[in-house]
């Protein structure tokens, strides 16, 4: 399972798509195994500009990975203090992110420096593409 980041959604709908999008069209296309959370799905629906509504059925066909309870906040903390201890700065919803694909077992993609780093402090794996 790979859960894509609002980064790659939000190429994927941009008017002039990139690398990145290309690889979600095939994805798609060739119906692997994609999933969002429902903090993606904020994301990408609250910098909408334009088709929201078509958007947002589109986004439904896949499935939303959740985080598990306590346990996935607690390592999303977790994730956050260790990087700080390194000087690494993250967002809180980033690390969110990070800690519900690993709680899932998925892999990451996205244009997002900041999961690069959290690969690095943990093993959240990323989706390698060809760019």
């Amino acid at each position: 399972m790979i859960l894509v980041d609002s980064s790659v959604w939000i190429d994927f709908f941009s008017r002039s798509p990139g690398p990145a999008a290309r690889e979600l069209r095939r994805m798609i296309s060739e119906a692997e195994p994609i999933a969002l959370t429902g903090l993606v799905l904020t994301e990408i629906l609250q910098g909408l500009t334009r088709d929201a509504d078509a958007v947002e059925r589109y986004l439904v066909q896949w499935p939303l990975l959740e985080p598990r309870g306590f346990a996935t906040y607690r390592k999303a903390a977790a994730i956050f203090r260790l990087a700080r201890g390194r000087a690494i700065t993250l967002t809180t919803i980033d690390s969110l992110i990070a800690a519900v694909a690993l709680d899932h077992g998925a892999g990451m993609f996205t244009l997002d420096k900041d999961f690069s780093r959290i690969a690095r402090l943990t093993r959240l794996p990323l989706y390698e593409f060809s760019r």
